[in-house]
Parts: structure tokens; sequence; C-alpha cells
């Protein structure tokens, strides 16, 4: 991941050399003037660095914390992750729940954005949203999830989901297996994995 944008400092130099030549030759007016602009550039990389470090693509550790508090949703989950994982989030987890939280509370609604927002979390992973038309629906996952992602899916914490809408989740290898289709969600047989 790349780090922080670059902080750039004011040219201390450049003001200086706009001195007019009454002052050009006066040492301490000249070390004053550089103490001055040195403040007003430690302030602006200072300003520069804070807008950088609370990037919630840069932010880690308090600054992510921060984020969260801002958002809504702690480092800690509501539930007891399976396999022993600690409810304690690391930061590029909580880092994804924070995005993720973002993203829920910006959805429009439709399908199409939820593929929006899915593709946004993870890149590799693919997503087949299949409408049962009884208020429920099936979400078909792959991708490489840790155990404690798949934890927040099942949870509800990870994709956003219509009120009243159930929805079921199966994490496999896509395509699935299935008659009349041969694309990258649904392939028959030798190229289709069960569900």
């Amino acid at each position: 991941m790349p780090g922080p944008l670059p902080v750039q400092s004011l040219p201390t130099q450049y003001y200086v050399n706009l001195l007019t030549s009454e002052y050009r030759t006066s040492d301490q007016f000249i070390n004053w003037m550089k103490i001055v602009l040195e403040i007003g550039a430690d302030i602006s990389n200072c300003l520069q660095y804070i807008s950088s470090a609370f990037d919630i693509d840069f932010a880690v550790g308090r600054q992510l914390d921060t984020l969260g508090l801002l958002i809504g949703v702690g480092r800690v989950v509501p539930f007891q992750p399976s396999n022993g994982v600690s409810p304690i989030l690391d930061d590029q987890t909580y880092r994804i729940l924070l995005k993720a939280t973002i993203a829920q509370n910006q959805w429009d609604g439709t399908q199409g954005n939820l593929y929006t927002v899915w593709r946004e979390l993870f890149p590799t992973g693919q997503l087949v949203i299949i409408d049962n038309q009884n208020m429920t629906a099936t979400i078909l996952m792959t991708g490489a999830f840790s155990t404690i992602i798949q934890d927040m899916i099942v949870h509800g914490m990870i994709v956003p989901r219509p009120q009243a809408v159930q929805y079921e989740y199966e994490f496999g290898t896509m395509p699935y297996f299935g008659f009349g289709f041969n694309n990258e969600f649904i392939a028959g047989f030798g190229l289709g994995h069960w569900g």
C-alpha cells in the first residue's frame, strides 16, 4: 500500500528573494523573515500531514480508531468470531469494515450499486446476487476471505442489505455449476463448481 501524500514545504528562499533591495543587505531582517516563514511552513506541513494521516486508505492505529468514531463503528465486533479469532480487528480488516459501513450508508438500494461496492471492497472477489422473489436473496461469493471477514459478512456488517430482505450467504469457487449458461458465474459439466 502506498504511503501518505508527500508534504510540501513553503519555499522559504523564494520569499526571501522577493525582498526589496532596501532589505537585502540587512542580515537581521532576513534572519527574522526566515524564522517567520519557517513557522508558517511548519504549520502548513502539519495541516497537510493531518489531512493525509486521516485518509482512510493510509490511516493506522489510533487514526483509524478516530475515523471509526466519526463513522460510527468500533474496532471490536459484537460477536465472537469463529476459529478462536480475536474480536478486535487489525488495521487492514478494520479498514474494510469502515469502508463497508460508509458504503452501506451511501448505498442507493440497487443491485448495480451493490456490485460496485463489492468491487471496491474486494477487487479480486466475485459476487452474484440471486433474487429468490420471496423477500430473500442468495449471495454467492468467491475470493480470498479471512474467517473474520466471512464472519462479518454473515453477520451483515459488510454487504448492504435492503430493509426486510433476508440474505443467505454462500462462499465458493466460481463459476458455479448450472445448466443453460457458460459464463464466469455459471457453467456446466467440467467447468462449474458445486455451491
